[in-house]
């Protein structure tokens, strides 16, 4: 009996011992793994609104023009020059007025389908602008006090439809784009931070400079224009010795009763300098004892009308001239 329960001992040691045999050790605990990601598609802009603007450069001026617009229009951003002083920096036109006017004229050019233009003066050419008084022409910005912007457009229609009349579309679409013209003076100011800049108040002074003036007038009996009257100041230092020069013109037609007053400057009379340094320079010249006629009014006065000879004739002399407290 105890043989038979030691043998049973002996089997339940064995049945235990293989039950408690090691498992294989479990693996390391590692990161899952990382996927790669697949590389993304190269990001594509979005269009613009099309109510955006396209951005024109002109030399280092930015013009914004609707995108709606762009196809309508005719854009020359590389006018020709007319002197250094005056520069023009862009011309804008109706391409419809254009196209129809080569096709019956080709190679002719009479400015139809223009709209507006934009040019750039130093202060020569805005001296000579102010003299001209160029019709369709304002300034409307400035830059610094030597780069001024002058906007230009027509003072007729020049929109052109063939030989025939344009029709309502091409009315209304014209019209539209020189509604949109007359706002391009603004935006250009907003757009490239420029100062706004009113010319008017030069014209509506009485005088150009300060100090004592003298009007002189000189007749022209039984002509439309009957009377010009020449404004004189010294522009540099007053009283004895101080040059005297013409600064305003005013054309008088009595019987109209009508005036008409122009500025004078250097550069009206071909003088290729800003009246600054002309006067400084004439005042140097009268000092070392030069141009003695231009220390008086009488002088000064006789000097411009024979530089605008066309005006007051070849002949004109001091003698036509007489205060203008003399005249009736």
């Amino acid at each position: 009996m105890k043989r038979f329960i030691a043998a049973l001992l002996m089997l339940c040691a064995l049945f235990l011992a293989g039950c408690a045999k090691a498992e294989p050790p479990a693996a390391p605990m590692q990161s899952p793994p990382v996927e790669t990601p697949a590389a993304k598609p190269e990001a594509i802009p979005p269009a613009p609104p099309a109510d955006e603007p396209e951005e024109l450069i002109c030399g280092a001026l930015a013009i914004p023009i609707p995108r709606e617009y762009a196809a309508l229009l005719v854009t020359d951003v590389e006018p020709e020059a007319w002197n250094e002083h005056w520069t023009p920096l862009f011309s804008i036109s109706e391409a419809a007025s254009l196209d129809a006017f080569e096709r019956d004229y080709p190679g002719e050019d009479q400015g139809m389908g223009w709209l507006c233009s934009v040019s750039r003066l130093d202060r020569i050419g805005f001296e000579d602008w102010a003299c001209s008084e160029t019709p369709g022409t304002r300034l409307f910005a400035k830059a610094g006090e030597d780069c001024y912007y002058l906007f230009c457009e027509p003072t007729d229609v020049r929109l052109y439809r063939s030989a025939e009349a344009p029709d309502e579309a091409s009315a209304a679409q014209w019209s539209e784009l020189t509604q949109w013209a007359q706002t391009l003076p603004q935006t250009i100011i907003e757009r490239n931070s420029l100062t706004a800049y009113d010319a008017s108040e030069l014209f509506r002074y009485d005088y150009t400079y300060g100090g004592e003036h003298v009007e002189l007038g000189c007749r022209f009996p039984g002509q439309p224009m009957d009377l010009v009257i020449l404004s004189l100041s010294q522009p540099v230092r007053q009283g004895e010795g101080g040059v005297w020069c013409v600064e305003r013109v005013r054309s008088v037609y009595s019987s109209y009763d009508w005036t008409v007053t122009q500025l004078v400057f250097p550069a009206a009379l071909g003088i290729d300098e800003t009246a600054a340094d002309c006067y400084a320079r004439l005042q140097d010249e009268c000092d070392a004892g030069e141009h003695v006629d231009l220390l008086t009014p009488e002088g000064a006065a006789l000097d411009y009308a024979r530089r605008v000879s066309w005006l007051f004739g070849e002949d004109v002399s001091a003698t036509d001239f007489e205060r203008i407290e003399s005249l009736g």
